[in-house]
């Protein structure tokens, strides 16, 4: 019901990590009065949101890590480092810490779980500070509470909010890029199948190519072997049509017919067997995933597509 990377529209991501602080500080606040929220000057000294006084008795600290795919090692490291700032600080300063929770908007996987319960275990062994985890799941049920209502409306953080941020902005093919495209090999299989129209296809190609760069620049693990998982999913939409055309009494005309069926297919199934919770594309970006693999040559539309690949 409830979908924090709401945060990221209009916010982008770096907005949202913002939001994420304040969301937590509002949530904290629901059963803590005395809760603060810790601007950074120049440091947050590993806190985000404070209960208690610096100066006597003792404090609970809130860490918010906006990681909404995930916590593989580059997070685990900051995380580290948030923890190990906080110690540091507490000693410095002379205040004394009672409690840690971070605050993820994601829930864990078996192996981030277990990861979690040995890091935290071993860092209450070491500190004698209290280590706790809220995360997605924790989030939402507090978000639902009666109590919680004009804080979940303020967010706009029910799952409808979230649709325009699944629908990728689809950027604008620039000419020379479709000027570009007419001896690569997608479009060079398409015209070989006489499929003589295919600006759109052009367009498909440059946007899917636009989502795959960002996700392996920002070398994020889990969104990595999600768009993987994305492709061998049309591969295998794809190799059971082929096949089956292979199959006919016109095999030629059948696996040029197997193009215009993906095309419809992954529109249709892309909020389906196609939708992807951590990679916001559109049903065009996933066709452009198909074209992709097409210049590859792992799809085609003819019989012998493969030839055509050793004549190009």
């Amino acid at each position: 019901m409830i979908n924090l990377r709401a945060l990221e529209f209009p916010a982008g991501e770096e907005g949202a990590r913002k939001l994420f602080q304040s969301l937590i500080a509002d949530l904290v606040a629901l059963k803590n009065k005395n809760a603060k929220e810790i601007r950074p000057s120049p440091g947050d000294w590993g806190i985000d949101v404070l209960v208690g006084d610096f100066t006597s008795g003792s404090t609970l600290i809130w860490q918010s890590k906006y990681f909404p795919t995930g916590i593989g090692k580059s997070q685990r490291d900051q995380i580290e480092d948030s923890f190990k700032k906080l110690v540091e600080k507490s000693k410095e300063k002379g205040f004394k810490v009672d409690g840690w929770c971070l605050c993820l908007p994601c829930d864990l996987s078996a192996e981030e779980t277990m990861w979690w319960e040995g890091w935290s275990r071993k860092k209450n062994a070491e500190t004698g500070i209290t280590t706790q985890l809220m995360h997605h799941l924790d989030i939402e049920q507090l978000l639902l509470t009666q109590e919680a209502d004009s804080i979940r409306q303020s967010y706009k953080l029910e799952n409808d909010s979230i649709q325009s941020y699944r629908e990728r902005v689809i950027q604008e093919l620039p000419e020379e890029k479709a000027s570009e495209y007419e001896n690569s090999l997608f479009i060079k299989k398409l015209v070989f199948a006489g499929i003589t129209e295919n600006m759109s296809a052009r367009s498909q190609f440059f946007n899917a190519e636009l989502v795959q760069r960002e996700i392996h620049d920002k070398g994020d693990e889990l969104e990595i072997a999600e768009l993987k998982g994305l492709y061998e999913k049309i591969h295998s939409m794809w190799e059971s049509r082929f096949n089956e055309a292979l199959q006919s009494n016109d095999p030629k005309t059948e696996t040029k017919r197997v193009y215009t069926d993906m095309l419809r297919s992954i529109e249709q199934t892309h909020k389906g067997i196609l939708n992807s919770p951590r990679i916001a594309a559109s049903f065009l970006h996933k066709q452009g995933f198909m074209q992709q693999l097409a210049d590859v040559c792992n799809v085609g539309w003819t019989p012998d597509f493969h030839i055509l690949d050793t004549e190009s």
